[in-house]
Order: C-alpha cells, then sequence, then structure tokens
C-alpha cells in the first residue's frame, strides 16, 4: 500500500486530498487468539499486504482462568485477551481474502470483519 505506482495483486490507491474517491476498498479486522496471529501475519506477507496488529480485550461467556504463583491457585480473569490484526484491500478480492484467512487459521475461531472504506489520504 504504498503512494507509488505497482502492479501487486491487492493494490490500493491513494488520494491525494479528501474527497476525491479512491477505488472501491474494504477493511478487514480480524479478531483472533494472540496464538493464532503468526498465521495470519504470514498469509498477510504472503498477499504483499501491509497491517495494524491491536492488542484488544472483550468481555464474553466462557472466562479464561489463569494460574498465579507457583500454579497452586487459579483465578478467573473478568476478560479475555484478543488481537485484531486490521487491513485494507479492493473490494473484489474480499472473498478470496476470507478464504485464504480460514485456510491459513485451519479451523481455530477467528471474526472478520468487514467494513467500506470511502478514502485513503497520504498525508
Amino acid at each position: 500500500m504504498s503512494a507509488e505506482k505497482t502492479s501487486l495483486p491487492f493494490e490500493v490507491a491513494y488520494a491525494e486530498k479528501p474527497g476525491k474517491k479512491s477505488k472501491s476498498m474494504k477493511r478487514l479486522a480480524v479478531l483472533l487468539k494472540p496464538e493464532n496471529v503468526r498465521e495470519v501475519i504470514s498469509l498477510i506477507n504472503e498477499l504483499n499486504l501491509e497491517a495494524t496488529i491491536y492488542d484488544v480485550k472483550g468481555v464474553t461467556k466462557g472466562m479464561e482462568r489463569v494460574a498465579s504463583g507457583r500454579g497452586s491457585t487459579t483465578s478467573e480473569v473478568s476478560y479475555n485477551s484478543r488481537k485484531v490484526v486490521a487491513t485494507v484491500i479492493n473490494s473484489e478480492h474480499v472473498e478470496g481474502v476470507v478464504s485464504r484467512l480460514k485456510g491459513a487459521l485451519s479451523g481455530n475461531k477467528a471474526v472478520v470483519m468487514i467494513s467500506d472504506v470511502d478514502d485513503l489520504v497520504m498525508i
């Protein structure tokens, strides 16, 4: 995702000023367990994409148990730690990238949030 013209398969275009619409783009945010980040990052590198990784905490029905001290006591944490890997791709490549994410995660649970991106402005 650089401002230079390249022939990458998932190239996104930046505008020079707000309001000049770039190509139709989508933002993919993959919510997953920290131990599964490596698989997603390797896929993103294969596709020549860039990504941002966020550390997030969420509250769900299933609570994590954490051992403390020398492992003699365990306690329930009131939140679950997760990672969000976010990237921007062209709209026509969404189905292909999501199917490759499924394959890369090989059965591990994850959530892919897809949202519209109106414009990208290089500052």
